[in-house]
């Protein structure tokens, strides 16, 4: 598994926010943000790309993702400490939604891929 780790950025009082991250498959978060990255506007593939060129079908966030959970550390960092959900009034304050999949997916897209610790 990779964690995908979103560095939080400072709140409006210029408290930091702490990392949340998301759990995925290994080289399947790098193969979805290359596939979005490839289609257009409209979410079609531009003229120039096959569908052969990113698979034989789209890529979907379930496939990437080893849940829709989203964790922190106690610490608010990286690796260290122990794991816990966040709270859902805390992550709508940081992604501005309630949306589990939009969350995830802003998460996948935007977060830095870390290999996974055991």
């Amino acid at each position: 598994m990779e964690k995908i780790c979103y560095k939080a950025p400072n709140n409006q009082r210029g408290q930091h926010m702490p990392d949340v991250f998301v759990m995925a498959e290994p080289g399947m978060a790098a193969k979805y943000r290359a596939q979005r990255c490839h289609q257009g506007p409209t979410g079609n593939h531009p003229h120039h790309l096959k569908e052969s060129d990113l698979g034989d079908r789209p890529l979907a966030l379930v496939d990437v993702v080893q849940s829709f959970n989203v964790f922190q550390t106690t610490t608010g960092k990286g690796f260290e400490g122990n794991v816990v959900r966040p709270a859902k009034a805390d992550l709508a304050a940081l992604f501005n939604t309630e949306n589990d999949e939009a969350i995830v997916e802003q998460i996948v897209l935007q977060g830095e891929i870390q290999g996974s610790r055991v």
